[in-house]
């Protein structure tokens, strides 16, 4: 038990870390982000130009389609916050508005984020109900995980990204026991960035597209 606190401290440290990296590298990229434009677009021009066309081409789609991933990652943690605290409220917990906060970061990162929220909800419930109020947020959080990973991410993944929910459930199915928790970050991206590479488009996207473009024409 000792072993796998120490561990799940080790990742938070390591989480923290690359927070504080992504904040530092964001500040920079912000103070600095015409001339660094400018120098990118660079490798666009010159002898080996294809090449850097072509990594900017993939890349443009993969962050657009990593970037609708993490939206709907943000409107699944915001709904668990929701559902969770109300139940919590109905148990009469104090501290509701730290425990909304907690839930709503820890709901950001896929499954170790449950398991570091409940850790203080445990500790909460024993002094408010003692281990009865412990079984009820175990079984609070369970449900609470099997909705996200069986209803809002496959309703909501088909929604943003216009694919039918069959395959959206297929593909975060596959990818979940491909890559582990992981996939079901990065299953979806992954898949729709084949599917543009491919040049599979579902009807409405193309109808969308021809109606822009002979918006444009006109």
């Amino acid at each position: 038990g000792m072993s796998i606190i120490v561990k799940y401290l080790a990742n938070i440290g390591t989480m923290g870390m690359t927070f504080i990296m992504a904040l530092l590298l964001s500040f920079f990229f912000t103070i600095d982000k015409d001339d660094l434009f400018k120098f990118s677009k660079s490798f666009l021009k010159g002898p080996y130009s294809w090449f850097f066309n072509d990594v900017y081409y993939f890349a443009k789609i993969f962050v657009n389609s990593f970037g609708v991933v993490l939206e709907t990652q943000f409107i699944i943690a915001l709904i668990n916050t929701a559902i969770t605290t109300t139940i919590l409220a109905c148990m009469k917990m104090p501290q509701l508005f730290s425990l909304a906060l907690l839930i709503f970061f820890m709901s950001m990162i896929p499954v170790a984020g449950v398991i570091i929220s409940a850790i203080p909800m445990m500790l909460i419930g024993y002094t408010v109900g003692g281990v009865k109020y412990i079984i009820y947020i175990i079984i609070m959080l369970c449900v609470v995980h099997a909705l996200e990973a069986y209803v809002l991410n496959p309703k909501l993944m088909s929604s943003r990204t216009e694919l039918p929910i069959f395959y959206t459930f297929v593909v975060l199915y596959v990818s979940e026991h491909l890559f582990g928790v992981w996939g079901l970050i990065v299953g979806i991206p992954v898949f729709t960035f084949l599917l543009d590479i491919l040049g599979v488009k579902s009807d409405h996207i193309c109808r969308e597209r021809l109606k822009k473009f002979r918006e444009k024409v006109k």
